[in-house]
């Protein structure tokens, strides 16, 4: 359930990040400029753009310019800290209670759930509203327009092609034409079609402001565009003055366009403003590299190998840590040992296009090996990297607070115990730095304050790998999700091979 609050959450975020953006661009440079029609499809692209990008993934190869990590011949060595660590042989894994923030997921998911339900329940009431008009007067067709003669308030005002007219208003007088004109026109252009999708998207989309403001935007460039077309041939300061002196007080329905509503002073300002000599095109234009930067920010993800190609076999044992009757740390109903082996998994899958032999201590849910007893599959991994003459050692595992404070991210072990030490903080190091654009990553190596048997054991660099915290539910919601495993999975494959080139240009 959480998994799903949390990748609605980040969805909603990107959707908020994309619509501000946006209409931060058209607030600053389109809005109250002349091409309506372009303002127009320009906002409603924006609404559309915003809701579909976020969902658009583009993978590119590593290799294409600029987008590619090129790889660096050394880096930052990392510092060794003291770090807490029980061997899972004799570790107690407690069973870790993750109601509390599962029910806080739930309450939130049915807080909006309601808000969407009360606003789509109010935008249904106003359409029930509007179809109970036309039962209440007589119909008349005019061409593609049903013509109703009311006395409701606000009117005039069209829905679809319904023009809704007030009867002490001569149609056939001067000023009676161009306000016919005017709602003509929003049937023509389908107007009511823009205000009923913003209207749902609103609803949906509540905790939203930028899309409340490209609706009222909406709803005033449809102004803008139908009483240019009223205005035609015809005395634009006494269209002008026919606003002002026709206002009313009321408040129709914002789902409607009735002729005299709000923004009265905008629309006045739109009808006497003369035409520029500089219609905007740059305005206009810049739309388009605007587009292309959101689309790589939020859309273009890079996939694929680095450009770097192995001078040889390089093989690397990946551990799932745990498995079979060894559970490791449990939350609900997450298990250690399955995480492990998901990612180790999708490791040696993706293994390839890195030019690295992967060999898994375990693929199926069991000790390792095959084993009845933890250290006796303990004592199997390590005999099992001896045996194949691996040049690497990482144990993949998911830790948790223990009790203490809630922590957050991952982490990396090593042991001064190993043979081969200073690789090993040199392999703890490259992980850390190609995990870190990613996800949340420790700053510090840590050094067990009891003995790792792997770590000590094998006799080749090793570093135990943490993979969040089981107890933490952003960890844990990102390290269960199948793409941020792949995503992971590629990280320590790109640090295996920086660790690896810079050995090599030793």
């Amino acid at each position: 359930m959480n998994e799903v609050v949390v990748v609605a959450a980040l969805y909603l975020t990107k959707v908020f990040l994309v619509s501000a953006l946006l209409f931060t661009y058209y607030r600053l440079f389109l809005r109250n400029k002349l091409f309506h029609q372009y303002n127009r499809y320009y906002l409603l692209g924006a609404t559309l753009t915003s809701l579909v990008l976020p969902l658009v993934h583009l993978p590119i190869p590593a290799t294409f310019p600029l987008m590619g990590r090129t790889p660096a011949l050394g880096y930052a060595l990392h510092v060794i800290v003291p770090g807490d660590w029980k061997e899972p042989g004799e570790a107690v894994h407690p069973v870790v209670s993750i109601w509390s923030w599962r029910s806080a997921g739930i309450l939130l998911t049915g807080v909006y759930a309601a808000a969407i339900m009360i606003l789509l329940s109010a935008f249904i009431r106003q359409l029930w509203h509007i179809r109970q008009l036309p039962k209440k007067y007589p119909r008349e067709k005019l061409g593609r327009i049903d013509l109703f003669m009311t006395r409701e308030p606000g009117t005039p005002f069209s829905f679809l092609n319904r023009l809704f007219w007030n009867e002490e208003i001569a149609i056939d007088s001067a000023r009676g034409r161009q306000i016919f004109l005017h709602e003509w026109y929003h049937i023509r252009q389908r107007h009511t079609l823009d205000l009923l999708w913003l209207k749902a998207v609103r609803a949906i989309f509540w905790v939203n402001p930028f899309f409340y403001l490209i609706y009222g935007e909406i709803r005033t460039i449809h102004e803008f565009l139908a009483d240019r077309y009223a205005v035609e041939g015809g005395d634009r300061y006494e269209y002008a003055e026919l606003l002002v002196w026709h206002s009313v007080d009321s408040r129709p329905l914002s789902i409607l366009h009735p002729f005299f509503q709000s923004s009265i002073k905008r629309r006045i300002t739109m009808l006497t403003q003369v035409h520029s000599t500089r219609p905007g095109y740059w305005s206009r234009m810049m739309v388009l590299p605007m587009t292309f930067l959101l689309l790589c920010a939020f859309a273009v993800k890079k996939h694929g190998a680095e450009t770097y190609r192995s001078p040889g076999p390089f093989t690397v044992v990946i551990d799932a840590g745990h498995g079979g009757s060894d559970n490791g740390t449990v939350a609900g109903d997450a298990r250690e040992k399955d995480i492990n082996l998901a990612l180790a998994l999708k490791v040696k899958a993706l293994a390839p296009e890195y030019h690295i032999n992967v060999l898994l201590t375990r693929e199926t849910d069991e000790l390792a090996g095959g084993k009845s007893d933890i250290h006796a599959s303990l004592e199997y991994r390590v005999e099992m990297a001896k045996e194949n003459k691996a040049d690497l050692f990482v144990s993949l595992h998911v830790d948790n607070s223990a009790g203490g404070p809630r922590r957050h991210g991952f982490g990396v072990f090593v042991s001064p115990d190993n043979a081969h030490f200073a690789e090993c903080q040199k392999l703890g190091s490259a992980l850390l730095d190609a995990v870190r654009p990613t996800y949340a990553a420790d700053q510090l190596l840590h050094q067990p304050t009891q003995g790792v048997y792997i770590l000590r054991q094998t006799p080749m660099p090793a570093v135990l790998l943490e993979c969040g915290f089981i107890d933490n539910p952003t960890d844990l919601a990102f390290i269960r999700d199948g793409r941020n495993q792949e995503k992971v999975a590629r990280d320590i494959l790109q640090g295996i091979q920086h660790y690896q080139q810079t050995q090599a240009a030793l």
